[in-house]
C-alpha cells in the first residue's frame, strides 16, 4: 500500500515506523533540535511530507533552525575500563553493542566515557553537550553523584547505587537463580555451597539471595563457606589462591557435591582450580555459571549457565533512556528481563556415599 494514500491522521509514532526510527528522534527531528543526523532527518522529513503531515514551507523552516553539527548533543555511554569491565569482554562487550544498535536508529550520536573519576569528566566532555547517559556496568557512587548534581539523566544497566537513585535495568537475577537451584535438588543435590562476593555487584546479591531462598524453603541446612563467598571476578593471584586453597581444603574433608557460581568467570577459576587439584566435574561434583559468556564456553563448552541476554540489556537501557528524556518528572523504574536455564555437561546427580573414586 502507498504511503500517499493515507487519509486519517497522522502520527509521529507511523512516522518513525515507517522511517525505522523512534519517535523521540521523530520528534527532535520535527521540531528542529540538533542530534539528528542529517540523513536521518532528511528521511524523517520525506515520510512526513509524504504522509501529509508537513508542507514544505514548514519544512524549510525547520531546516533553517537546526543547529550545527558541532552543536549537536549525544548520549555519553560510560563504560568504566576496569580489569573485570572492559569492551573485549564476552558478557560485557555484548552489552555494550546492544547500546550501539538500540542508538544506531535513533539518529542521535554517542561518544563512549570509559574514565570513571568524576574529577576528570569535565575534562573529557562538556555536560551541557550530553542529552543522557547510559553507565555500563560497576559505576563509582562518586561518579554517580556527580552526574545528578549536573542534571544529566542517565540510566544504569546492570547496575544500581543505593544512594543515587536513578532508572536501571537488570535480568532478573533473583528469579533465575531460583530456578537453577530448584533443578539441581531436583537432580538430588543438598549439599550446595555459592561462590561469589554477592557484596561486588548487585547483580551478584541478587543470585545470592535467590540461591539461599530456595535451600531454605526446601528445608535444606546451608552455611555458607566463607571463603568461598569472598570469591571475586578477578584475575588477580590473591583472589585465584584463595579458590584453590579454599577447594583444596574442602576436598580434603567433605566436597560439596554442586558449587553454585555468581557469573561464568568466577565458574571458570573454580573449574581450573578442580582440574589442578584432580576433582572431576560432574563425576566428583558439579559446577554452575550465569552469563553464557561466549568466551569462557570456550574454554568449558560443558558448563552449565544462564542466558543472560546481554545485548537486550543494552538495547533496553537505550529504550529507557530515551523514555525517561520525555518523561523527566515520572518515577525511577528498574526493569527486569527474564532468561532461561542452559543445562549441560556440568550437571549430574551426586555420587552415592559408598561411590569410589576412579583411578
Amino acid at each position: 500500500m502507498s504511503i500517499m494514500g493515507k487519509s486519517k491522521k497522522i502520527t509521529m509514532q507511523e512516522i518513525a515506523d515507517i522511517v525505522g526510527v523512534s519517535k523521540y528522534a521523530v520528534s527532535k527531528a520535527l521540531s528542529g533540535k540538533p542530534g539528528i543526523s542529517a540523513s536521518t532527518r532528511e528521511k524523517i522529513f520525506e515520510v512526513a511530507s509524504q504522509l501529509g503531515y508537513l508542507d514544505q514551507k514548514l519544512i524549510k523552516n525547520m531546516n533553517n533552525h537546526v543547529q550545527d553539527a558541532d552543536d549537536e548533543k549525544m548520549i555519553g555511554i560510560l563504560f568504566p575500563n576496569i580489569r573485570s569491565q572492559n569492551r573485549d569482554s564476552g558478557y560485557w562487550g555484548r552489552v555494550l553493542e546492544g547500546v550501539f544498535k538500540g542508538l544506531e536508529s535513533s539518529g542521535i550520536s554517542s561518544v563512549l566515557i570509559t574514565d570513571d573519576s568524576p574529577r576528570n569528566f569535565h575534562k573529557i566532555m562538556r555536560p551541557e553537550g550530553l542529552l543522557g547517559i547510559i553507565g555500563i556496568g560497576l559505576i563509582d557512587t562518586s561518579m554517580l553523584v556527580d552526574l545528578r548534581n549536573v542534571g544529566i539523566p542517565f540510566v544504569l544497566v546492570d547496575h544500581e547505587d543505593e544512594l543515587v537513585s536513578s532508572d536501571s535495568v537488570f535480568m532478573n537475577n533473583y528469579d533465575i537463580l531460583r530456578k537453577q537451584v530448584k533443578y539441581l535438588i531436583g537432580k538430588g543435590h543438598t549439599d550446595v555451597q555459592f561462590v561469589g562476593d554477592w557484596r561486588f555487584a548487585r547483580s551478584f546479591a541478587d543470585r545470592w539471595n535467590g540461591f539461599k531462598s530456595v535451600l531454605a524453603e526446601s528445608g535444606i541446612p546451608y552455611t555458607p563457606n566463607e571463603s568461598l563467598i569472598r570469591v571475586k571476578p578477578t584475575n588477580d593471584q590473591e583472589n585465584l589462591d584463595l579458590i584453590l586453597s579454599t577447594l583444596a581444603e574442602l576436598q580434603s574433608g567433605s566436597l560439596p557435591t554442586s558449587f553454585v557460581c555468581a557469573n561464568d568467570k568466577i565458574a571458570s577459576y573454580v573449574l581450573r582450580a578442580m582440574r589442578q587439584l584432580g576433582i572431576r566435574v560432574p563425576e566428583d561434583t558439579c559446577v554452575t555459571g550465569f552469563d553464557n559468556d561466549a568466551e569462557i564456553m570456550l574454554e568449558f563448552p560443558e558448563l552449565s549457565t544462564v542466558n543472560a541476554e546481554s545485548e537486550a540489556l543494552g538495547i533496553k537501557g537505550v529504550e529507557i533512556l530515551f523514555w525517561r528524556l520525555a518523561n523527566l518528572q515520572m518515577p525511577h523504574e528498574k526493569l527486569l528481563l527474564q532468561s532461561d536455564l542452559i543445562i549441560k555437561g556440568s550437571i549430574a546427580p551426586p555420587r552415592t556415599a559408598g561411590e569410589k573414586h576412579s583411578i
